[in-house]
């Protein structure tokens, strides 16, 4: 059990005597909370906002039902688009200015898109350990949380060139095992600091192994999970948060 599970339970029992409880969650479209493809015009794609139905807001409700007394507040911290390199500069500025107690960092579905992939990974590497100390020597706990898988093909459903084109891209990517490497990058990185690993990631490959169609599960059809998908981070923290020492 986590540090934050304690402090969550005394907050619960005796709000007056201890001070409110912040988790921040750091990432890139998947943290902020993008869903489907939007269509603004020919060869023009955006995304859909659903933030209610993110990971980061299911996990402040699900603890809030759990700590009903103690208002945990969570802050997504996610941006769509970002990487670790671009996360680790605007670190100060949206996660740790706020004083979080406990950080989660989900990064490498756009890094994993860099065309020099030793060199992708090599950077991907250097900001997430850079991430992780920076968040420890804040006081802060953290958690990394590795990525839903991306398509495994180009679903006929996407019509749009422009999308199609990226899904046929990511499908490379995914199917070349490039960003298999990244999430093993990230969790050596975490491995060499001691900070637990909520292994979103290792669900989707198995259900990927037995034989289910993971694209299926991604709103867009490209990298955004379903809604319903999003369940995965959070069952992946319930278990890292109340597992017993």
């Amino acid at each position: 059990m986590m540090n934050i599970i304690s402090r969550l339970s005394a907050r619960n029992k005796d709000a007056f005597a201890n001070t409110p409880i912040l988790i921040a969650c750091l990432g890139d479209s998947v943290t902020h909370g993008c869903f489907g493809i939007r269509l603004k015009g020919p060869g023009q794609v955006d995304t859909v906002y659903d933030t209610d139905n993110g990971y980061a807001t299911k996990l402040e409700k699900r603890l809030r039902a759990l700590y009903p007394a103690a208002a945990v507040s969570v802050l997504n911290a996610g941006i769509s688009g970002d990487s670790a390199p671009n996360g680790l500069k605007r670190l100060e500025r949206d996660v740790l200015c706020h004083k979080p107690d406990l950080v989660t960092v989900n990064f490498g579905l756009n890094d994993a898109g860099n065309p020099n992939v030793e060199e992708g990974i090599a950077t991907y590497a250097a900001s997430m350990g850079e991430i992780f100390d920076r968040i420890l020597a804040s006081g802060a706990e953290c958690i990394l949380v590795t990525p839903n898988r991306m398509c495994a093909y180009a679903d006929y459903a996407l019509t749009d060139e422009v999308a199609r084109s990226i899904a046929e891209n990511c499908a490379r990517i995914q199917n070349e095992g490039i960003l298999t490497r990244y999430v093993e990058a990230a969790k050596a990185e975490a491995a060499k600091r001691n900070i637990p690993v909520a292994d979103a990631y290792a669900r989707w490959q198995t259900l990927e192994n037995s034989g289910v169609d993971t694209t299926q599960m991604l709103s867009n059809y490209i990298n955004h999970p379903t809604r319903e998908a999003h369940d995965i981070f959070v069952d992946k923290l319930m278990d890292l948060l109340f597992a017993e020492k």
